[in-house]
Parts: C-alpha cells; sequence; structure tokens
C-alpha cells in the first residue's frame, strides 16, 4: 500500500510541476500598457498577461504612454512564447513574454521603459534590478526624466488622495 502511494505523489507532484510553468505560442492583440497584455493562444482563447519581475509607469504617470508605445514596438501583432509563472491578486497570468528570443521582460527594464518590480522593497528578480541600475546609469527612457516615482508609490499616492476625498 504504502508503495502505491508514494508513486501516486511522485506522479502527482510531476503533473503539478509540469503545469505551474506552462510555456506556449500566442498572438499578442493588445497592449493595455508597459506591462501588461492581451494574447490570443493557438487554441483560440484570449488572455491577460501581467508581465513578470516589471513594473512599467502607470497610466497617468510621465512615461506611461512612451512605456505602452514601447512595449507595442517590441511585440503587437507578433507570435511570442509565454512562459508562465503563476497569478497575480487581479487574476492575470503572470509571465515571461519572449519574442525571437528576445526577454521582453528584460528588454523593457534594459531600456529603460519599466523598473525591476519590489514588493515591501524587494525586488522579485535581482537581475532586473542590476539592468535598471544600467539604464539608470545610462539615463533611458524614464530615466531621463531627473526624480521619476515609481509605480508602487504612485498607485499608493493615488489610493491615498481617494481615500482622502472620500
Amino acid at each position: 500500500m504504502r508503495k502505491y502511494n508514494t508513486r501516486f505523489w511522485i506522479v502527482a507532484l510531476l503533473f503539478v510541476s509540469f503545469n505551474l510553468f506552462a510555456e506556449y505560442p500566442a498572438t499578442v492583440i493588445r497592449v493595455i500598457d508597459g506591462d501588461t497584455v492581451v494574447v490570443i493562444t493557438e487554441q483560440k482563447k484570449k488572455t491577460r498577461i501581467r508581465l513578470i519581475d516589471i513594473d512599467a509607469p502607470e497610466l497617468g504617470q510621465p512615461f506611461a504612454k512612451k512605456s505602452r508605445q514601447h512595449l507595442s514596438s517590441l511585440i503587437a501583432n507578433k507570435k511570442v512564447i509565454i512562459q508562465e509563472s503563476g497569478k497575480d491578486t487581479y487574476n492575470r497570468k503572470l509571465a515571461t513574454i519572449f519574442y525571437c528570443e528576445d526577454n521582453i521582460n528584460e528588454l523593457m527594464v534594459k531600456e529603460g521603459y519599466a523598473w525591476a518590480y519590489r514588493y515591501n522593497n524587494i525586488a522579485s528578480n535581482p537581475k532586473m534590478v542590476k539592468f535598471e541600475r544600467q539604464a539608470k546609469q545610462k539615463k533611458l527612457g524614464l530615466w531621463q526624466d531627473k526624480k521619476p516615482i515609481e509605480p508602487w508609490k504612485y498607485r499608493q499616492i493615488q489610493k491615498n488622495l481617494h481615500n482622502f476625498i472620500k
């Protein structure tokens, strides 16, 4: 009995691990902002994707439009590879997007159109912090602004304003 129980758990873990990090081709049909897109899979399923490990300027922030336009120039209407890594609190799929072997998430940070994503001041991917630092030193993209406001701080300011007005 114990032998079968062990086999069951091994098979179950393998099944779960294969489904945790799905990788599939899709076509980008809409760029919502600098870190969120809508894709359509080969099975004709529309899916909202949040680029993992990056945080682009929010709509209303300086460079938000340019960030969105840059992401559009990289992948709009193009067939890409989606490498899923889970879901966020808004039920969007978190993923890395590849186009012609380029990691689009990394390019957005390297070229100065997004920050490395942080939660409670801790970056989710230290490699992105390195790319962010390099873009900042070169004054690329949003780093042309003297004091750009990080999206997470901007969201907090907006939330506080909204609560104050209530």
